[in-house]
């Protein structure tokens, strides 16, 4: 079994998790979480997580981390991750994602995608913004940097680029999504309003991205 294919278990599970949760009771949905984690785990071409990497290619580390909080909130009920560290990790993807992704496609003479080679400026980079995102108490941002770092090094993912590592589309169009409902919600019902909706129905929104 790769790390690939875990990861995409638990995409799926999370939104199995997301669509059930308002038809099925916790007993139900934690036997079917089960259920399609161990279905999707299955090789190519009984799983479903290998299909699905099939026709949308790996998802990152930060996918992983953000389906084992949303995973989490739906079977415990538990909002694990407070709504502005949510709010500083979705941001923090989205910014990289806006500079990353026309700078690779040829809008700049620097070709960041190269530099996830093993490029230790970018390594050093990344890392000195996850100290900067602990000492503000960014915690959740500081997660996804670091344990992106950390699975490159032990090389857990089929891509060797860094890059991989810590962004893919369908986390970043999630990201954006969730930022732009976030702001609807405070504009709707002001700061407090919102931090209770989003604490209530958003935990575990990477599924949604998916």
């Amino acid at each position: 079994m790769t790390f690939d294919l875990l990861i995409a278990a638990l995409v799926l599970v999370a939104v199995q998790l997301r669509i059930s949760a308002a038809l099925l009771s916790r007993p139900a949905r934690i036997v079917l979480s089960l259920v399609v984690f161990l279905w999707a785990l299955l090789p190519y071409p009984w799983g479903p997580a290998a299909w699905l990497l099939s026709y949308l290619a790996s998802f990152s580390v930060a996918s992983g981390l953000l389906a084992v909080l949303a995973i989490k909130h739906r079977i415990t009920g538990i909002y694990w991750l407070p709504v502005n560290q949510l709010r500083g990790a979705c941001l923090l993807l989205v910014v990289l994602a806006l500079w990353f992704y026309p700078a690779s496609m040829g809008s700049t003479y620097l070709d960041p995608y190269a530099m996830g080679y093993g490029n230790f400026s970018l390594s050093t980079g990344l890392l000195l913004v996850g100290l900067l995102a602990w000492v503000l108490r960014a915690y959740a941002s500081c997660l996804i940097l670091v344990a992106a770092q950390l699975a490159f090094r032990m090389d857990l993912l089929a891509s060797d680029n860094l890059w991989d590592y810590l962004l893919d589309p369908w986390l970043v169009c999630w990201a954006a999504g969730w930022l732009i409902r976030d702001r609807l919600l405070r504009s709707r019902n002001g700061e407090g309003g919102a931090q209770s909706a989003a604490a209530a129905d958003d935990a575990g929104h990477n599924d949604a991205a998916k």
